[in-house]
């Protein structure tokens, strides 16, 4: 135990020691802080140069060759924007025929139901008139057999 207290003493006194360098004395509390202000330093002067090569290449950009290419692309635009309402007009202009049609086909097939409903009634009309005279024949027809087995005559 005696070395380890001794060990520990030894490491405390470390805080207190001086080091000369170039001929000044200097703890190991300023050698770090140094090294931390030189690091600073030297990443400042890094990010600065970083700065200054992105602040050449947006200098070195061409603003003539972007905006001709951006007057391209707006034409472009409006060119397929003529080009879009044109279609519209046309798929505006089909779905009015569409519904045109659709329309003259109703109007054809409630046409032709109606034609279709007056013949099966005009068919069921025809249907009772002949069932009456079926019946009235069948009656006038047993009557007259009736009259012909009554008749002492027909003997």
């Amino acid at each position: 135990m005696a070395d380890l207290e001794k060990l520990i003493q030894q490491g405390e006194g470390l805080s207190n020691k001086k080091l000369k360098l170039f001929g000044l004395r200097v703890s190991g509390a300023s050698i770090m802080g140094l090294f931390a202000l030189l690091s600073t330093l030297l990443g400042a002067m890094y990010g600065g140069f970083l700065m200054y090569q992105k602040v050449e290449s947006l200098a070195a950009l061409d603003l003539g060759d972007i905006s001709a290419a951006m007057q391209k692309t707006s034409n472009e635009v409006l060119r397929i924007e003529e080009h879009a309402n044109s279609i519209k007009i046309e798929l505006k202009k089909d779905m009015t025929d569409l519904r045109n049609s659709q329309w003259n086909l109703e109007s054809k097939v409630d046409t032709k139901l109606q034609s279709v409903d007056t013949k099966l009634t005009n068919y069921d009309t025809k249907l009772d008139r002949f069932e009456i005279k079926v019946e009235k024949t069948k009656t006038d027809m047993e009557k007259r057999i009736q009259e012909s087995l009554d008749n002492p005559l027909a003997n």
